[in-house]
């Protein structure tokens, strides 16, 4: 009886209402105006305003300063208290290609090779994962057709906000995804050469496609055609390169075929490149905070490699996760506070979740930082962003409010009213 009673206080106590921020209007009415006040605004461009206001019109920030105009029918967010910062992007991920729970989804096709696949063709708007990663502050994220074979699809960038998957793209044709990490099992190329001679025959191939090409009508090659933006230095690419062999096969790749790349990657071995990397000017997104370290690196190694890519000036943006993300990218600030408490600045902590990712892949002039003309991808919450305790109390996509719910929160609940209901039968 003591055990029952026990679970039912931990039960209650893990579901206690959450607090949220009055607003004068409703998040339906979309065409009006909005202003947020009194706020702590953190831009990202500039420095902190301390009780700043922002004025939202037509989905953009047209106003950002210690006051600012507010329109009659204008809907009233008071942030006295709160801190007011860019919506977070999500570098790589699976949203809008996962289903419904229990469905399926729509990543990785079989095969080694598939530069052609393009995830606008099964974007899902009604995906649950997109409501629950908004939720917690990602307003925009990088969502893959793939990261598993050797040469994946292309990638989009999504506002996590629209009821048909046109209202939701941001770009398409972002990059396209290799994975220099993706041996087989029982196929070609199970090991690290053969993958190398892979990538060569395939980017070979497609050069060989773009000179026939211009010597006149040639058969029609997907792969080649989808490989062609690539080698002419107009569609960049992601490595998904884990391990130091990976990440070497991937910094030639780059080299050879002049390809404008981005470097993904959890294993600490990146730090052996460092100096190349940032001789390079290479972004790179690092998924590896936590992770384990190997069994003869310093227990904090991971911890500290953000602040090691600050240090040397390289560009670089956080990945909650080692692969392509889905259900947990809601858990993008995580690694930033880990690498905050071992070395790295609050500032880059931030920047690396906002306005780095927004210039890895050219998105930085609409998203990524509080400014007038930007898009008002938008997020307040009771602390800095990147503490543990930090709760996002609004959240807006193109000066959309959205609703703070998703599955998560209706099973919430749903068994705290059951709870509170047999509370009182035995009262």
């Amino acid at each position: 009886m003591k055990r029952a009673a026990f679970s039912v206080l931990v039960f209650g106590l893990l579901l206690l209402p959450a607090f949220t921020i009055p607003v004068n209007g409703t998040a339906e009415s979309q065409g009006e105006p909005v202003v947020i006040l009194n706020g702590t605004i953190r831009p990202v461009a500039g420095a902190p305003l301390e009780r700043g206001s922002i004025l939202i019109e037509n989905g953009k920030i047209a106003e950002i300063g210690p006051s600012v105009r507010t329109p009659k029918n204008a809907r009233v967010i008071d942030a006295a208290g709160m801190y007011v910062y860019p919506g977070m992007i999500a570098p790589l991920t699976a949203l809008g290609l996962t289903g419904y729970p229990g469905v399926g989804s729509d990543i990785n096709e079989i095969g080694l090779s598939a530069p052609f696949l393009d995830p606008y063709d099964a974007l899902n708007p009604e995906d649950e994962t997109i409501a629950v990663a908004r939720v917690d502050g990602i307003t925009t994220v990088l969502t893959a057709a793939g990261s598993a074979r050797p040469i994946n699809g292309k990638a989009v960038a999504l506002r996590l906000d629209g009821n048909l998957p046109e209202e939701m793209i941001l770009q398409r044709d972002v990059c396209l995804v290799f994975n220099t990490s993706a041996r087989q099992n029982a196929s070609y190329p199970t090991t690290y050469e053969g993958l190398s001679r892979f990538f060569d025959e395939k980017l070979r191939k497609a050069k060989q496609y773009m000179e026939k090409k211009k010597g006149g009508d040639i058969p029609f090659d997907p792969e080649a055609e989808a490989l062609s933006p690539v080698l002419e230095g107009r569609l960049p690419v992601v490595f998904i390169a884990q391990g130091e062999v990976p990440i070497r096969l991937a910094l030639r790749l780059m080299a050879d075929y002049k390809i404008k790349g981005i470097l993904f990657s959890a294993s600490t071995d990146v730090l052996k490149y460092t100096d190349q990397i940032a001789a390079r000017n290479i972004p790179v997104i690092w998924g590896g905070t936590t992770g384990l370290p190997k069994r003869w690196e310093p227990v904090d190694k991971n911890y500290r490699t953000a602040a090691v890519l600050a240090e040397k000036k390289i560009l670089f943006a956080f990945s909650e996760s080692s692969s392509q993300g889905g259900s947990n990218v809601r858990r993008q600030p995580v690694p930033a506070s880990l690498s905050v408490a071992y070395g790295l600045a609050e500032e880059e902590a931030v920047k690396a979740l906002t306005i780095n990712p927004a210039r890895m892949f050219g998105l930085d002039d609409r998203v990524g930082t509080l400014e007038v003309g930007k898009s008002a991808d938008i997020v307040v919450c009771t602390r800095p962003i990147i503490q543990a305790s930090s709760k996002i109390k609004a959240v807006l996509i193109a000066g959309r409010i959205i609703p703070l719910e998703n599955m998560q929160t209706r099973l919430r609940d749903k068994y705290r009213a059951i709870v509170r209901e047999r509370s009182a039968r035995k009262k």
